[in-house]
């Protein structure tokens, strides 16, 4: 476990290792560490990006690209002609501005990497190259032979490049016979070079703009055991964080120890709360369901730890003392949230008024257990509702999950691709997590009425 302090006594490239693995959040306090270093810090990030990207639990390469910006070095420009390989359809602007921050100086590790390169790297770095406009024989020769050789890339390349110079070149070559494309993408680069413009000056670049002051460890990529550390954490943010994504495991007899520990004795309320509601894994041992029950029907308690403590219990059997109890919790807006998550847990549908009116609750805890409760409990008349929450990025993944689970539909595994298609086209489309979730929760409708799984895709959720 890596806190904030021992950054500056760990290598660059054993801090990137860290955040990729999910055990450190890329924040401002990692950012200061890397950008205080010595000379050969970009050589490091640089070396560790291009020897490692394929084993990331975390893809930080957007990360990678900003820390190697702020250092301004040439030792990034591999990394640079990397990602432009890896971007596909992405806005190459921010490697353009990048490289225009290092001018003059990024031609000839641009050009050394031009002589080593593959034919596709080359056509890539070539555009690199141009993206500098710094008037150079060197770099025009690569444009007017790539001209050649593939008319469209090389006109895009040099209308990209600005020079007028080469407009000539442009218009003999409109006499050979192209394609449609090549022929647009020419006559396209005449009509820029006809224009005679100046650059604007890229914004100063402020990566701190880009991060938080602090970020949490990714915890739905860590496994229990490595988890469990963050208990110890000095944050208590952290540890909070820790005991929920431990709620979504099954823990061995000595993590349910430490977690037990957690929830009697930490100094914090909210990671109490969260450590009692990480126990309902464990409430086949009765010694911790005691523990767990007496908590719960402590009156000398918050209403936040007993509601996290009622939250385990729910899983088992809903009592009418635990419902009432759950009710009282439920009128506490402290310990709201929790509540309900305690309600749906249950799956019982003596609740299920609780959940609709909190849909657009300002509270965000309340109202994406709202969301969740929705769900689960099949409260089929707020489709229209959890449809509108697709709008709302804060809550958008929660009201898809929610909306699959719920939405007045046909539950048969034949109708499971169509269930898809229609949230795919109500939602705008979905992102590649997206569809992991909506899927997921169609797998798991399915599940709940004795179904065979369709697209059988697991992915953890936050509750």
């Amino acid at each position: 476990m890596l806190t904030a302090d021992q950054y500056n006594d760990t290598p660059a490239a054993e801090l990137l290792k860290a955040a990729a693995d999910g055990r450190i959040g890329f924040d401002q306090q990692l950012i200061a560490s890397l950008l205080s270093r010595g000379g050969g810090t970009a050589g490091e990030i640089s070396d560790y990006y291009l020897a490692n990207e394929e084993e990331w639990r975390v893809n930080i390469g957007p990360d990678v690209f900003h820390v190697l910006r702020a250092l301004r070095s040439t030792a990034a420009i591999p990394v640079y002609a990397q990602l432009l390989h890896e971007q596909d359809d992405e806005d190459p602007g921010p490697i353009y501005d990048a490289l225009a921050e290092l001018g003059p100086e990024a031609i000839e590790p641009l050009l050394l990497l031009h002589a080593k390169a593959g034919p596709e790297s080359q056509s890539n770095i070539e555009f690199l190259l141009a993206g500098l406009r710094v008037r150079d024989e060197r770099i025009a020769a690569l444009l007017k032979a790539r001209l050649e050789s593939d008319p469209a890339d090389g006109a895009i390349n040099i209308s990209l490049y600005g020079d007028s110079e080469l407009r000539p070149l442009l218009e003999a070559r409109l006499g050979a016979e192209l394609s449609p494309h090549e022929k647009h993408e020419i006559e396209f680069a005449i009509d820029q070079l006809s224009t005679v413009t100046i650059p604007d000056s890229p914004e100063p670049f402020d990566i701190n703009s880009l991060y938080p002051p602090t970020a949490p460890p990714a915890f739905d990529v860590l496994d229990p055991e490595e988890m469990i550390q963050y208990l110890d954490h000095p944050s208590a943010e952290v540890r909070k964080l820790a005991a929920e994504g431990l709620a979504n495991e099954e823990l061995n007899e000595s993590e349910v120890k430490r977690v037990l520990e957690a929830a009697e004795e930490d100094e914090d309320p909210a990671v109490r709360a969260q450590a009692w509601q990480a126990l309902a894994s464990a409430m086949d041992d009765d010694s911790v369901q005691r523990r767990v029950q007496a908590r719960c029907f402590d009156d000398t308690a918050s209403n936040l730890e007993r509601a996290g403590a009622a939250c385990a219990l729910a899983e088992l059997e809903m009592t009418d003392e635990l419902a009432e109890l759950l009710q009282e919790f439920y009128a506490d807006p402290a310990s709201r949230a929790i509540a309900m998550k305690g309600m749906w847990h249950s799956f019982d549908q003596q609740f299920s008024e609780v959940f609709p009116k909190h849909l657009d609750d300002a509270d965000e805890d309340v109202q994406r257990q709202a969301i969740w409760g929705c769900g689960y409990l099949g409260i089929r008349h707020v489709a229209g509702q959890l449809e509108a929450l697709f709008e709302n990025e804060n809550v958008r993944e929660h009201a898809l999950f929610a909306y699959a689970l719920s939405c007045p539909a046909e539950i048969s595994r034949g109708r499971a691709k169509a269930l898809y298609e229609k949230i795919f086209e109500l939602a705008g489309g979905l992102g590649e997590t997206e569809v992991d979730v909506v899927q997921a929760a169609i797998d798991q409708r399915l599940g709940m009425h004795g179904l065979e799984p369709v697209f059988a895709k697991q992915a953890k959720h936050a509750q």
